[in-house]
């Protein structure tokens, strides 16, 4: 079974982390939640939180075909610590795919990952991706060498169909099944 783990700290985007989770279920895919330390995280709008099953530092030594991380203002504080970091590089360098959500971006940066990628993510984080070197697209969906990025949950609705029909293409997902007659 094909594995995601989703990043989350402390002011998690609520809409991006619960949306990804369940997406990620839906579409077949064992799903982790993952963070520095094992506690309860609240999001960035006190409506909800999570406790995850597995600290980052416990994950590296293992491949995953998905790393998703959620915007908020979470990403920056998990730039901060190089397991983070780590993973973020290591998803890559292993031929999974780092998803980047909104404030993520942050994260590709801190991780080296942006110079010569074409990125996107909130406009708050622009001027970071281009001077990291990275490429700023404003499009709701920007693959670039096992990076895939989106600016909001807003752009959810085109976002998910396209990354689902690129996970199926990698083989990472199953075909969808034909509708019976």
């Amino acid at each position: 079974m094909p594995r995601a783990i989703v990043v989350v700290h402390d002011l998690f985007d609520e809409i991006e982390a619960f949306y990804s989770i369940y997406r990620l279920m839906e579409m077949g895919l064992e799903v982790k939640v993952a963070s520095t330390e094992i506690r309860e995280f609240r999001g960035k709008n006190w409506s909800a939180s999570l406790s995850p099953e597995l600290r980052v530092s416990d994950t590296l030594g293992e491949r995953w075909d998905l790393a998703v991380f959620p915007g908020g203002y979470a990403p920056d504080r998990l730039r901060r610590y190089e397991e983070v970091k780590d993973l973020a590089r290591l998803t890559v360098e292993r031929g999974g795919v780092l998803v980047s959500i909104c404030h993520a971006a942050w994260i590709v940066i801190s991780a080296g990952l942006a110079r010569g990628r074409r990125l996107t993510g909130s406009r708050g984080v622009w001027d970071d991706i281009r001077n990291a070197g990275g490429i700023v697209v404003d499009e709701p969906y920007v693959e670039d060498r096992g990076v895939v990025s989106t600016r909001s949950y807003r752009d959810f609705p085109v976002f998910w169909p396209r990354l689902e029909s690129r996970l199926r293409e990698l083989g990472i997902i199953r075909p969808a099944a034909a509708p019976s007659p």
